[in-house]
């Protein structure tokens, strides 16, 4: 398992640390808002970590991003007309 978690890893964090290095916790937030495979609140958490952001900026980054993504996924579901009306 240890080498399927060390893959895991590094996979994360050559897709995503520079990002998230560049802009901060609104790179951590971007990251996770977006609702594609790969990216989410366990990535971001785990890129939090491995970068020693603190819980003060990464937990609301996490937060506000995931809640972007329920919102983009619900009106992807349900369509804009779905959700306005």
């Amino acid at each position: 398992m240890k080498h399927l978690v060390d893959s895991f890893i590094e996979r994360t964090m050559r897709n995503n640390r520079d990002k998230v290095e560049k802009y901060g916790a609104l790179g951590l937030l971007l990251l996770v808002a977006i609702p594609l495979p790969g990216t989410g609140v366990w990535t971001g958490s785990i890129v939090a970590a491995l970068m020693d952001m603190r819980f003060k900026l990464a937990c609301p980054a996490i937060f506000i991003g995931n809640a972007i993504a329920a919102i983009i996924v619900m009106v992807v579901s349900y369509g804009v007309a779905g959700v306005v009306g």
